[in-house]
């Protein structure tokens, strides 16, 4: 039975002598970078499933449920935050850049009260807990807002919604519910697969999170570089040191 902490990794002889010298030329032990390689390869891998699941590990999950248990300070602070490109619709539609999305699934709520929202922008979804986490909020009467970036020039958020329900899987599906799919916009019809699935409402033009206000929670990076600077699409948010409720 291997002894608790330590790990069994084979490798051939000439690898293995590179590898002590390596260590000893770096100044470093062979558990420090055998760890860091464990994390780099996670992370590589899956992102998000190893985020989740170190955050597990450390309690960070449940501490956080264990404040939410006990209800906030004023409002929900974590946030989904979404930039928006430009989307294919459905022959006979034109397609629509992100303006044109957002306000394709304001007639939508406009029509039934609430939409399904879907995308595919994370390659495996959104991990399990994390929708645990956002779904158990909004039944405790959080307001968990989804905001968004029409991917206007400035990069800045221009509207948010409120999520009533996350639904996410690693391989796409349709709505989730059924005889809720006409709900979806008809520029992507109710058949549309994606791996990512939120229920939203109250769609609307909202300015008062600004894009510099905002953190990563993954990370405690700043949004603004990352959004401006890469392809990214799609994450989790917070605004940091916030107490009050925004007016």
């Amino acid at each position: 039975m291997a002894r608790p902490g330590y790990m069994s990794i084979q490798a051939d002889q000439r690898m293995q002598k590179i590898f002590d010298k390596f260590c000893k030329a770096k100044g470093i032990t062979k558990s420090t970078a055998v760890t860091e390689m464990l994390e780099i390869y996670m992370l590589a891998t899956d992102e998000e499933l190893y985020l989740d699941l170190k955050k597990e590990e450390m309690g960070i999950n449940i501490a956080r449920e264990v404040l939410l248990e006990k209800g906030g300070r004023g409002m929900f602070n974590d946030y989904i935050l979404m930039k928006l490109g430009d989307s294919e619709t459905l022959p006979g539609y034109l397609d629509l850049n992100g303006d044109g999305v957002i306000h394709a699934y304001i007639r939508a709520i406009k029509n039934h009260g609430f939409t399904w929202f879907s995308t595919s922008a994370l390659p495996w979804g959104i991990a399990k807990r994390r929708v645990e986490f956002y779904n158990t909020a909004i039944a405790r009467g959080e307001t968990v807002k989804f905001l968004l970036i029409p991917a206007v020039k400035d990069n800045e958020i221009y509207y948010s919604a409120t999520i009533e329900k996350i639904q996410s899987s690693r391989d796409k599906i349709t709505c989730p519910v059924n005889n809720e799919a006409n709900s979806i916009p008809p520029e992507f019809g109710p058949n549309e697969p994606n791996r990512i699935w939120l229920k939203i409402s109250d769609l609307k033009k909202d300015t008062r999170i600004t894009i510099d206000m905002l953190k990563f929670r993954e990370n405690d990076a700043d949004v603004r570089p990352v959004v401006e600077g890469s392809q990214w699409h799609f994450g989790y948010v917070y605004i940091p040191d916030t107490e009050d409720e925004l007016e």
